[in-house]
């Protein structure tokens, strides 16, 4: 069963992030999926607002990939590393500071995210996700300010 519920991740990643076809993502969630950790915003519950949401994310992106480093099973768990890359093509996905600085940066191009997923999967579907990834990366890579820590060790 474990190699299976990876098998639902890699397939899942490449139909919904790789492929862009959000209209399978029932393939892949519970009616009642719930997605937890996305930037401190409540969670999300349900498939039809889990759609609108992945459709916004995947929106984003001109040429969104997904690629899966490594997963691990136990149980009705997968935990999952991956990235996310693609060319930022909807800046208005953005905060408005984010967005300001993005349109102002020409080498704008590829960005990538790295984060960990843990699914849980029940009778072949994704019941429940938690993901955190690297939004300071993220922030970095579209132009945001560095925070500056003071030379002399003090605190800031």
């Amino acid at each position: 069963m474990t190699h299976r519920n990876a098998e639902l991740i890699h397939d899942y990643a490449d139909t919904i992030w790789n492929k862009g076809q959000i209209d399978q993502l029932g393939r892949f969630m519970a009616p009642d999926v719930r997605m937890y950790g996305l930037g401190g915003e409540p969670p999300i519950i349900g498939l039809e607002k889990l759609q609108q949401e992945t459709a916004r994310w995947r929106g984003m992106y001109a040429d969104a990939t997904m690629t899966i480093l490594s997963t691990v099973s136990e149980d009705d768990r997968v935990a999952w590393h991956w990235t996310l890359g693609g060319t930022i093509a909807d800046t208005g996905m953005l905060m408005p500071n984010m967005r300001q600085l993005a349109r102002e940066i020409p080498q704008l191009a590829q960005i990538s995210v790295a984060g960990m997923t843990i699914s849980t999967v029940q009778d072949g579907k994704i019941t429940e996700e938690t993901t955190q990834s690297d939004v300071a990366e993220f922030l970095k890579q579209i132009g945001y300010p560095t925070p500056q820590m003071p030379q002399d060790g003090g605190h800031a």
